[in-house]
């Protein structure tokens, strides 16, 4: 199991994962899981996500969901890093923010 992976010398009982490790910490741990482990620890948290939600989507959000999941299952060489796409999203807020008026 991938938990097991990353908690390997730690259980439940010794304390939380934020007292174990920081979150930027516990990233890098999981970027040293082979693909398909990271991977299934993304559907894992995935899944913790919409069991916790409060809220269920509707019906407009899961068929965005589904759209975008399908559109990478055909064209998963097109996914865009991270990086790229805040990089890209700060330069439109910058040049929006630099087209108010003053």
């Amino acid at each position: 199991m991938i938990w097991r992976a990353l908690f390997s010398r730690f259980t439940v009982a010794d304390c939380w994962y934020n007292e174990i490790m920081a979150p930027m910490d516990l990233l890098t741990e999981a970027r040293r899981l082979p693909v398909t482990e990271r991977l299934a620890l993304i559907d894992q948290l995935i899944e913790s996500v919409e069991s916790d939600a409060t809220e269920p989507l509707s019906s407009e959000m899961v068929s965005e969901l589904e759209r975008r999941h399908q559109a990478y299952q055909a064209q998963p060489d097109e996914v865009e890093p991270w990086e790229v796409v805040r990089e890209r999203i700060r330069g439109s807020l910058n040049a929006a923010r630099d087209r108010r008026p003053a």
